[in-house]
C-alpha cells in the first residue's frame, strides 16, 4: 500500500521515471562501450556524425545473418525497410530512420555485431 503522503498515480510515475533513467544509464554506458563514442542522452540526433555515417550491411542482410539473435522488436523494424534509393549506402544514420528502429534497438544491433567480432569502435 502507498504511504498516505504520495498519491499511487505519483509512485508510478516516480517507478516509470526511475526505469527510464536507469535505461538511459544502460544505453549510454553499453553504446560507449561498445563504439567509444561518449553521449549525454538517448537522442539519436546526439549521436555524432562520425558514427552515424559509418556503413552496415542492408537490413535485409542484417536479418537474414543475425535476426535470430536480435531482440524482437530490432528485428520487426529491420524488416520494415523500405528498399528504395538502392545506390544510397545503409548507415548507422539511415537505419535509424526506419521507422520503429531507435536507438535502443540500435545498441541491441551493435551487441550482436560484436558477438560476431564486429566492432565500430575507431
Amino acid at each position: 500500500m502507498p504511504p498516505a503522503s504520495q498519491p499511487a498515480a505519483t509512485q508510478e510515475f516516480s517507478a516509470r521515471a526511475q526505469r527510464r533513467r536507469d535505461d538511459t544509464a544502460r544505453f549510454i554506458e553499453r553504446f560507449a562501450e561498445l563504439t567509444g563514442c561518449q553521449l549525454r542522452s538517448t537522442n539519436a540526433e546526439g549521436l555524432p556524425r562520425e558514427f552515424l555515417a559509418r556503413t552496415v550491411p542492408p537490413p535485409d542482410v542484417l536479418v537474414e545473418q543475425y535476426g535470430f539473435e536480435l531482440e524482437p522488436r530490432t528485428q520487426n523494424a529491420l524488416c520494415r525497410f523500405e528498399p528504395g534509393r538502392q545506390s544510397e549506402p545503409w548507415t548507422f544514420g539511415r537505419l535509424l530512420k526506419i521507422r520503429g528502429f531507435g536507438v535502443f534497438s540500435l545498441v541491441d544491433l551493435l551487441e550482436v555485431l560484436a558477438k560476431h567480432g564486429i566492432s565500430y569502435k575507431p
